[in-house]
């Protein structure tokens, strides 16, 4: 259930912006392990991102929303999706930050008009771990 957002000062064609969302979303799937089918990832572009004060030079930030995610996971996150904005945004990696969020509570997050909390038959990450492990 990752859920991604990025956010960058710059305007990028349609083409570019796809190919962000499918690489992203194939770093978390690698690296996490989560089905493609579940994770979310937003772009959104020429938005009012500045960096030490300056507006002008490309700038990003990343959000990354997920259960479980151990410091191996967002340490080769941070590097696959520096690299990714780096290469498609021409966003150096000094010019960026990402955020991650671990959801423990799985009744915090909805998904089919359900919370998982309702899916997995419990409220904390241990039931979804249990479930994991199920299928």
């Amino acid at each position: 259930m990752p859920f991604v957002r990025i956010e960058t000062n710059q305007k990028f064609s349609n083409k570019i912006i796809n190919d962000v969302i499918i690489q992203t979303t194939d770093a978390i799937h690698l690296n996490k392990g989560d089905p493609k089918t579940m994770i979310s990832v937003v772009v959104n572009t020429k938005v009012n991102v500045g960096f030490g004060g300056d507006y002008d030079k490309p700038a990003a930030i990343v959000q990354v929303l997920s259960v479980k995610m151990p410091v191996e996971i967002t340490t080769k996150l941070t590097e696959s999706i520096s690299d990714i904005l780096l290469t498609n945004f021409n966003v150096l990696p000094n010019r960026m930050y990402i955020f991650f969020q671990e959801f423990t509570q799985m009744h915090l997050v909805g998904w089919n008009r359900k919370t998982f909390a309702q899916i997995v038959g419990g409220a904390d990450l241990e039931a979804l771990e249990a479930a994991r492990k199920k299928s």
